[in-house]
């Protein structure tokens, strides 16, 4: 029954990447199932690390499987005791793992890892816990910065990247050419790439949880939603979306940034692999956002990669293994490296940033270390809320509601939802 439930389970994972490992014969090996949600390179780098590991040595043999939406099928497999014994989370699902008991503590385990906190950049490790509680490491590390297009910046007569946000809003206007109906270049727009619409309100001095109450509507949170509104007041909402929705995700070699026609554009370390790739002539830079009144230096925010033990691991030791070679300074440098993300240790040498295709690899890791770098807030009901967050923007961008109204809106749906939340919380140890 067992194996049955296993092999509809690797059909329903949509699975790939095993192939080869499952038809050599590991007779003398413990087979360790490792589940991971990268795809093309970037799957590429995690297969190059365990196929050094497995030739490492001849007792643990890690089968490497790419699962698609990993992380509803990991609770899946949890709840049917049949969980892989190493699992890769985006750093935004260890609250909701940590609170359904889902992943293993590995607090106890750092002497046999080889590691401690003071190994790791503050963020990442803080990223990699909750509630005190550590639950994985890190093992590839990125932030958001400014993109600009120099070549625009020179014709429009700047020598230097914004250093306050309303000198932003003011290149902006100078760097956006209007046509009949559109625009032929534009300086800046906050729904580009449209991934992070609850980011702005960190240049504000915003946030949305104060570490125990939703703060949807505080004041900061409301004056970045009013500048997002600027934009499209200014513009005209329509207008921009006919100018940036003609274009595909961000990979494809007519993204406007890429193609000259977006002057600044908010992104993170991976963009210039595919400027390098889809635009090598583009000839960019980045630099810290900037942000209201310039107040605030180095605001960012920070995302990571952790891998996990999944509660029920048949290998949890083996598992261990495998994480201890991943954290050794040459394999993050690895994955780094072939992601054009960054190594999540404190020290770094200086090999790895003239060795990086990212020439502002430097800025982002000292972005990192900001005290204004920033997460996704540590709540297991984070995606219900950027959910909500995200009506909210539309609903701006729109001109449908205001500022105000929108996030007004956003805080008593929320409120009531984090505080059902802790009630059911509550009776978690019973069922335990």
């Amino acid at each position: 029954m067992k194996h049955i439930f296993c092999t509809f389970l690797l059909i329903i994972c949509g699975v790939s990447g095993c192939d080869k490992s499952l038809d050599l014969p590991h007779k003398d090996r413990i087979v360790i199932n490792y589940w991971e949600m990268w795809t093309g390179f970037e799957l590429q780098a995690a297969k190059d690390l365990v196929d050094k590991f497995n030739n490492s040595q001849d007792e643990i043999f890690v089968n490497l499987l790419s699962v698609s939406e990993l992380e509803r099928k990991l609770l899946i497999a949890i709840a049917g005791n049949d969980p892989p014994d190493l699992a890769n989370l985006q750093d935004s699902a260890i609250p909701k793992f940590g609170d359904k008991n889902a992943i293993e503590q590995i607090d106890d385990f750092l002497p046999l890892l080889g590691v401690s906190r003071q190994d790791y950049i503050d963020i990442f490790w803080e990223l990699s816990s909750y509630e005190n509680k550590l639950y994985g490491l890190p093992i590839a590390s990125t932030t958001i910065a400014l993109h600009y297009n120099q070549e625009l910046f020179s014709s429009a007569g700047f020598q230097t990247p914004p250093l306050t946000l309303e000198q932003l809003d003011e290149y902006a206007k100078k760097l956006t050419i209007k046509t009949d109906g559109g625009f032929e270049t534009l300086g800046f727009v906050p729904t580009q790439p449209g991934w992070w619409n609850y980011g702005w309100v960190w240049w504000f001095g915003g946030d949305w949880f104060d570490g125990k109450n939703i703060t949807a509507n505080r004041p900061e949170n409301v004056q970045a939603f009013q500048w997002v509104q600027s934009y499209a007041k200014i513009y005209g909402a329509r207008s921009l979306q006919n100018f940036t929705s003609g274009f595909g995700a961000f990979s494809w070699s007519d993204d406007r940034f890429m193609t000259g026609k977006l002057a600044m554009v908010l992104q993170g370390t991976w963009m210039s692999r595919f400027i390098s790739e889809m635009a090598p002539q583009l000839n960019w830079s980045a630099e810290a956002f900037p942000s209201s009144g310039g107040k605030l230096k180095d605001v960012t925010l920070a995302e990571c990669n952790v891998l996990v033990i999944p509660r029920g691991a048949k290998h949890k030791s083996q598992a261990l293994e495998f994480m201890r070679f991943i954290q050794q300074p040459e394999n993050l440098r690895h994955i780094a490296l072939n992601q054009n993300k960054f190594v999540p240790l404190t020290n770094i040498d200086e090999d790895f940033y003239s060795s990086h295709p990212n020439k502002e690899i430097k800025l982002f890791t000292r972005l990192s270390k900001s005290p204004n770098a920033h997460c996704v807030p540590r709540l297991p009901i984070w995606q219900e809320y950027v959910h909500e967050i995200d009506n909210a923007f539309q609903s701006v961008w729109l001109e449908k509601k205001t500022p105000q109204q929108a996030l007004d809106d956003v805080q008593k749906r929320i409120e009531i939802k984090w505080k059902d939340y802790l009630d059911i919380k509550k009776k978690l140890p019973k069922l335990r």
